[in-house]
């Protein structure tokens, strides 16, 4: 019995010391401070010592008034690209001196329910659909932001915010979000394939805009139908993808739009070509099927 014993608590070991040092994701408004504990300072203190800002470039961005310039950070320590770009971002505010109290660090959840929104909400009718976004105001008015990764590099893509001649990466965001806020992504007699046509040549891959629908879809109220429509466009973008349509398919099912939810899945089944998630469609397919017959 004590052999036993003996023997569950070395199997027992791994699994718990795993859990104890599994990293636990900040929620909602945080500080630099909250980065140098641990279990985050493991990856924010390496990236922060690591980045090497341009000292020209950091010249440049020290010549600015920095009065009223402030800047709000949305980021998710369960995100690699926040591990990486959130470190360096700072180092630059930093050795650029813009001050501390102006900056504001959001950190959003992971979870499928409240993907991408903090317990308050700050990032509501602020469009993320990616982390980290960096955005930069100037007296309270957003003039730029940096969305997921920079275009150059961290200080060379706020230098040129700052000189009023940058446009961020995923360049069909800012009218995704125009749309959205003018209630066109709410209109029941919107023309996807019009709009497809309008930022087809702004989107660089079938996951832009299913991520933005996705986000959309989880935010409640008008962001449902909207995440509809932003699918269905995409599936003009891109007809031979299968991604937009099992998205579509599964936010008509969570709509209770079962029928129009099955031609949908049946369509993405019809397009996969990759037998490792076939699988996964024929559960949804078969899940919707139980609505309508």
């Amino acid at each position: 019995m004590k052999i036993r014993t003996c023997l569950l608590a070395a199997c027992l070991l791994p699994v718990f010391l795993a859990a104890q040092h599994r990293e636990v994701p900040l929620l909602g408004k945080c500080s630099p401070d909250d980065f140098r504990k641990e279990p985050y300072a493991e990856w924010y203190t390496a990236n922060y010592a690591a980045y090497e800002p341009h000292p020209e470039i950091i010249s440049q961005l020290e010549t600015f008034n920095r009065k009223g310039y402030a800047v709000t950070v949305f980021l998710g320590t369960w995100c690699g690209d926040s591990r990486r770009e959130v470190p360096r971002f700072m180092k630059v505010l930093d050795a650029a001196g813009f001050p501390q109290e102006a900056v504001t660090l959001i950190a959003v959840s992971a979870e499928d329910s409240v993907y991408k929104q903090s317990p308050t909400h700050e990032e509501r009718a602020r469009h993320i659909y990616r982390v980290p976004t960096f955005i930069l105001w100037d007296k309270g008015r957003e003039i730029n932001r940096i969305v997921e990764i920079p275009v150059v590099s961290p200080e060379r893509d706020l230098l040129a915010i700052l000189k009023g001649a940058y446009t961020p990466a995923y360049e069909s965001y800012p009218y995704l979000s125009q749309w959205f806020d003018e209630g066109i992504l709410n209109d029941g007699n919107l023309s996807h394939r019009g709009l497809a046509r309008r930022i087809k040549p702004l989107a660089q891959s079938v996951g832009e805009l299913n991520t933005c629908g996705y986000v959309l879809s989880k935010s409640g109220g008008k962001g449902q139908e909207a995440a509809i429509n932003v699918f269905k466009i995409n599936a003009y973008l891109y007809p031979e993808a299968w991604q937009p349509f099992m998205y579509l398919a599964r936010a008509l099912y969570e709509r209770g739009d079962y029928s129009q939810a099955l031609e949908a899945i049946r369509k993405a089944i019809e397009l996969n070509g990759e037998t490792k998630n076939v699988r996964s469609l024929l559960e949804m397919e078969d899940k919707i099927r139980i609505f309508l017959f």
